[in-house]
């Protein structure tokens, strides 16, 4: 048992070591899957196997998942073209649409909703006691820190002046952050909150909850062609009805993959000015 233990996890480090390598270019029909970096290399193979098996199968074409080292490098690998297909936050994604012509197929069904927490022992009780305090998130980039920027606005605070950012440059590492006395405050999705281990949750609690916003966008790049496209958007709809499906939402809580339209994308763009460059 020690030694298979040993050997799972000697292959997700290599999974993970290639999942954020630089990219070369596609051949023999393979078509490269990438996800932003939210979670670690790890978790991130794990967490899209079953979704990345699934695609390959109804596509007949060989499947790669890739990401990068952190959300700059997610987003110039975007605009670059390097990806086919990415599964990405949805301010991401509306740029990836509007700048790089990425065709949205698909959102998830949670919509996405952050919390704010600290530790038990804590006095703050509200987002408006942060002042001169820390509160960590896991990248300025992210659409975590759009939105919890906004609600701090409304206290008359802003994350990197009165509030002390606390980059833990993936949100796998936000909650250890507080508890370890690293920030006094962390801000994630509920998809990671819920799905903390107890003995972290047990020790935290929420000081905010966010409105929902639309939630993780899937999109693929126009040199795929329409009936690849199409093919592909099917693809991802009838996911959450297969055995690979039921395993994957289970696991990340996603709920299914729905269709997406104009109305929703147009939602997003109060929060892409920080990725909007010339």
């Amino acid at each position: 048992m020690g030694m298979l233990l040993t050997a799972r996890r000697l292959l997700l480090g290599a999974l993970a070591i290639l999942l954020i390598a630089p990219l070369a270019a596609a051949d023999q029909g393979e078509l490269i899957f990438g996800v932003y970096p939210y979670l670690s290399p790890s978790q991130t193979v794990e967490q899209f196997a079953p979704l990345k098996t699934h695609l390959s199968k109804i596509l007949g074409r060989p499947v790669s998942l890739r990401s990068a080292p952190n959300f700059s490098s997610f987003i110039e690998r975007t605009r670059a073209g390097e990806y086919d297909i990415i599964f990405t936050a949805p301010h991401m994604g509306r740029v990836a649409e509007k700048r790089d012509g990425y065709q949205p197929l698909a959102q998830t069904g949670y919509p996405i909703v952050v919390v704010a927490v600290t530790k038990n022992d804590s006095p703050i009780e509200s987002l408006g006691a942060l002042h001169n305090r820390s509160l960590a998130v896991g990248t300025q980039l992210s659409m975590t820190f759009q939105i919890m920027n906004q609600a701090l606005a409304k206290t008359g605070l802003e994350l990197g002046k009165n509030v002390r950012f606390v980059d833990t440059a993936t949100f796998s590492n936000v909650l250890t952050a507080v508890l370890r006395g690293e920030a006094d405050a962390g801000a994630t999705g509920t998809l990671l909150w819920d799905s903390a281990l107890a003995a972290q949750r047990s020790q935290l609690r929420e000081i905010y909850r966010s409105p929902p916003v639309p939630g993780f966008l899937l999109l693929g790049h126009p040199r795929l062609g329409a009936g690849t496209l199409k093919q592909l958007q099917h693809a991802l709809l009838v996911f959450a009805e297969t055995p690979l499906g039921h395993a994957y939402f289970a696991r990340t809580q996603q709920i299914d993959f729905r269709p997406v339209d104009a109305a929703t994308m147009k939602r997003i763009d109060p929060f892409t000015s920080v990725l909007e460059k010339p």
